[in-house]
């Protein structure tokens, strides 16, 4: 059931997406031949595939890691964004470091930025119980604001007329790519960090602690186990892991801080960790099925299918999927009436 659901809920996204194209005057054949082409049916598509599907497992992780404690990390859109920002600003202003450090000290005020941004959140919801949903739902666009001003304001690029982006940043700011390929190692070092994350909440005591505290808050206290700092910790490991996100995508696409660095990375996030279950490494193949679909609905763009019915087909399987999840969660059982269990003699009175 756990195989046969999800591939008949993509067949069927795939069959009712069939018939959007039809409607729309395209061949079905042609137009899903065309998205496996861009996807998974070349080296490019593979390639670009991971590329995309880097930001993707990193902000899913950062919402399943803060589920093991039992919050809702919605603010990984604005975390990434903030991690890409404090990138930017060690890259353009750190000219006194040598060489080889460049990189590593962007990519660690990535992650600090995001912890912190995240800890705004987690400690009103661990002092006073303050919705985290909400003020991480906020925080999103306070770091769009942030980074628009930067990228119009004091870090904009004199020669760009137009368009919002920083100053270009050094040539030490660009991550290394796998060699052979063009995809940088960024989509390592996330397999990496879901590797060591799953370690960290499954084989470590203390995560242990986290999974009880998310679990059953009135065990944890019976334990004596402080929830409100592991929900501190948490929260801001989420973050910080967010925050990689955008050092990477910055310093690996992008290389230069731009309007739309995050496109909806962080919300794509929370839908990953659903279909993921909350499961760490489940994030990983979660992550780059979708990130086929986003690959495969931008070659399908370039055979003259509008970008709207791309997004529609790309969220039918995607409702398809969620549909076929939750049947995953029912069983059905044939069960006889009571009256009909009982001996067809049972009315007869001796």
């Amino acid at each position: 059931m756990r195989i046969a659901v999800p591939v008949a809920a993509v067949v069927a996204g795939l069959v009712a997406g069939g018939v959007i194209l039809a409607l729309g005057g395209h061949d079905p054949i042609d137009a899903y031949n065309s998205m496996w082409e861009g996807s998974l049916g070349s080296s490019d598509g593979i390639e670009a595939t991971l590329i995309k599907a880097c930001p993707l497992v990193l902000t899913g992780l950062a919402v399943a890691t803060a589920l093991r404690i039992g919050l809702w990390n919605i603010g990984g859109e604005g975390q990434l964004i903030i991690g890409a920002t404090a990138a930017t600003g060690v890259g353009l202003y750190a000219t006194s470091l040598p060489g080889p450090l460049v990189l590593p000290a962007m990519i660690f005020a990535g992650c600090l930025a995001g912890a912190m941004w995240a800890t705004i959140a987690a400690i009103p919801r661990a002092l006073i119980g303050l919705n985290e949903i909400i003020v991480t739902l906020f925080l999103n666009y306070i770091a769009i604001l942030l980074m628009d001003h930067l990228i119009f304001g004091p870090w904009a690029d004199p020669k760009a007329f137009g368009f919002a982006y920083s100053r270009s940043l050094p040539d030490a700011a660009v991550l290394p790519v796998i060699p052979g390929s063009y995809v940088h190692v960024g989509i390592v070092i996330a397999v990496l960090v879901a590797v060591t994350c799953w370690w960290l909440m499954e084989r470590t005591p203390w995560g242990f602690s986290v999974r009880v505290a998310g679990g059953n808050a009135r065990t944890a206290e019976y334990l004596g186990l402080h929830i409100s700092r592991r929900m501190v910790i948490v929260l801001a490991l989420s973050g910080a892991i967010a925050g990689l996100a955008g050092a990477i995508e910055l310093t690996g696409v992008t290389n230069r801080l731009q309007d739309g660095i995050s496109v909806n990375y962080g919300y794509s996030g929370v839908l990953i960790a659903f279909l993921a279950r909350g499961r760490l490494l489940g994030v990983v193949v979660a992550a780059f099925l979708f990130a086929t679909l986003v690959v495969g609905s931008y070659a399908l763009q370039t055979t003259g299918v509008a970008q709207p019915i791309a997004t529609i087909i790309e969220a039918l399987i995607i409702v398809f999927l969620l549909a076929g999840d939750a049947a995953l969660a029912f069983r059905v059982h044939m069960t006889r009436p009571p009256h009909a269990l009982e001996p067809a003699t049972a009315g007869v009175r001796s």
